[in-house]
């Protein structure tokens, strides 16, 4: 079985040898690079490829939300994590914006920081615990700004599978809580989307803090 690519970009080599520590002996994932700046990175592209990268903020050069932004651009497949010791509000939204499917706080566990590559290799965005509630309130604040309130009919079972995504319970997770196969997981949330025009677990979460399906 081929491991998940892991490469880091951060300016202190400290972390990235946590991280290759971390990932050592591990059964999925692989840590097969790092840099200290955003040109050693794309060096390191042009002739290879990372499955998911981990990217600091605070970087000489280039930050890393435009970092994020060009790779989101020229190799879409990529999936990004930022893990920074910024934990405000304004820095987050960035990370999301410039195409990170997870923030990580640099006091993560290390089960947590690996949790999260297994949920963001599934596509699925990840916050540390210490992010979550940042999160919440973020996404509150902006639907009172916008006065959104756009609730639209779910059964009790779609909103039974919403509260559990927005938990960051996994497909499997989910499949025996409710007694139902992952493939049912699937369908329910690929019709939850679709009926609520959504595309990724991150609008799910919003949608449900702004309709009232969550409470924080």
């Amino acid at each position: 079985m081929n491991k998940t690519k892991i490469y880091i970009v951060d300016d202190h080599d400290i972390v990235a040898q946590g991280i290759k520590l971390y990932l050592a002996g591990n059964d999925n994932f692989e840590f097969i690079g790092s840099s200290l700046t955003a040109n050693g990175l794309f060096e390191f592209l042009k002739n290879k490829q990372t499955d998911i990268l981990i990217l600091d903020i605070k970087l000489p050069g280039l930050s890393g939300y435009n970092i994020a932004r060009i790779v989101s651009e020229k190799y879409p497949k990529i999936k990004i994590i930022f893990l920074s010791s910024l934990t405000d509000e304004k820095s987050l939204n960035l990370a999301i914006e410039a195409g990170g499917l997870g923030y990580l706080s640099k006091d993560v566990s290390e089960s947590e920081f690996i949790l999260a590559l297994e949920k963001i290799n599934k596509n699925e965005s990840y916050y540390s615990t210490g992010i979550q509630q940042l999160v919440y309130q973020s996404f509150t604040k902006k639907a009172k700004s916008e006065n959104q309130l756009h609730l639209i009919p779910l059964s009790k079972r779609e909103i039974e599978v919403i509260k559990l995504f927005v938990d960051g319970a996994s497909y499997k997770e989910i499949a025996k809580n409710l007694s139902i196969s992952i493939r049912t997981v699937e369908t329910h949330k690929k019709n939850i989307l679709t009926k609520l025009n959504l595309k990724t677990t991150v609008d799910l979460v919003k949608y449900a803090i702004i309709n009232g399906i969550i409470s924080i």
